[in-house]
């Protein structure tokens, strides 16, 4: 049987979790030029006269490659143009009041991107880190509350309706659980974005895969975060609220120990590597006042000590570092 575990709020003096600045990973992008111009793939196709549509498609494949195919099979799932009834599935759900009355929401909210410039300099510094990489060209697309971000070779796409804030009338509609329409507003684009880069060009894989190899890959991804949004409140880049961000600094080494009393830290055990690793409205084994998530964010307090451990570590030998048990080990992680 697990033991209980009790938080005591100790009084201590905290920074202000939610505004700070990773200088150390402000670099100089001045003289960095990349491709960021987003292309209005929402705006081209829901302007489009449904009468037309076929006339549209050549123009549609060649300006947008292969997303256009993957946003017909896989996003919108209507199939693709080679289909005789393609341009009535594309009128249905361009005419489908729950979807025209998002993109109504989203020409209003995002007439303007907001998020342009943030976007184009955190690319910017991923450049500036990994001059290997291919920088996707980025659309913004319609995904009918489907996935945020649609990632592959060569592009990225952002779907706006799943951006239009937490008081949406669609998300209530939708039942969508609150810790989660928390997180739908423009601000968290770019955190976004950025999450998905990582994930996709830095895979997660691990012999063990028990919880603490889990733990320090997403610790690494959101270190990944700060590189690429220096700037960015920890608040956003985590999804916390100030509240939920403090508890876990205030407990930090409580629920270290919860883990390693409870032999936690090894288990394969699939259910309990969730309870610490999955999205949720709080982790149920700590406190309701807790996030979701708390594995990461000790896995992110593990790398942050390995980093200050191993100051001649580069960002890209973090990404490509796979041996977790030996990252732990070299940490001196000390909550």
């Amino acid at each position: 049987m697990m033991k209980p575990v009790v938080f005591i709020y100790t009084v201590i003096v905290f920074l202000i979790f939610s505004g700070c600045s990773h200088s150390k990973w402000d670099v100089d992008i001045s003289n960095i030029e990349t491709r960021q111009e987003i292309e209005r793939f929402d705006v081209d196709l829901f302007s489009v006269n449904t009468d037309s549509i076929w006339q549209q498609v050549p123009k549609w494949e060649q300006k947008y490659g292969n997303f256009f195919d993957a946003y017909n099979q896989q996003v919108i799932k209507i199939g693709g143009t080679n289909q005789l009834d393609y341009a009535r599935n594309l009128t249905y759900f361009l005419t489908e009041p729950y979807i025209s009355g998002a993109y109504a929401d989203v020409q209003v909210l995002f007439k303007n991107l907001p998020f342009e410039h943030e976007l184009a300099d955190a690319f910017k510094r991923y450049y500036y880190h990994f001059p290997e990489k291919e920088i996707p060209a980025i659309y913004t697309h319609i995904s009918g509350f489907n996935q945020s971000i649609v990632i592959d070779s060569g592009y990225l796409s952002i779907s706006l309706d799943k951006y239009l804030g937490a008081g949406s009338k669609y998300y209530t509609m939708l039942r969508t659980p609150q810790y989660l329409s928390a997180n739908m507003h423009p601000d968290k684009i770019p955190s976004d974005v950025m999450f998905a880069v990582a994930i996709t060009e830095f895979p997660y894989k691990s012999e063990s895969d028990d919880l603490i190899s889990q733990m320090l890959y997403y610790g690494k991804i959101h270190l990944f975060l700060d590189a690429m949004l220096p700037q960015m409140a920890d608040t956003l880049k985590w999804g916390f609220t100030k509240e939920k961000l403090k508890w876990c600094h205030k407990n930090e080494n409580l629920m270290w120990l919860y883990l390693v009393e409870n032999k936690l830290v090894f288990t394969t055990n699939y259910k309990e590597i969730k309870r610490y690793i999955d999205d949720g409205p709080f982790t149920s084994t700590f406190s309701k006042e807790s996030p979701s998530r708390t594995g990461r964010w000790l896995g992110y307090q593990i790398i942050l000590s390995y980093m200050k451990t191993h100051p001649e570590v580069t960002l890209p030998q973090l990404m490509g570092d796979q041996n977790y048990h030996q990252l732990l080990n070299e940490s001196r992680y000390k909550p």
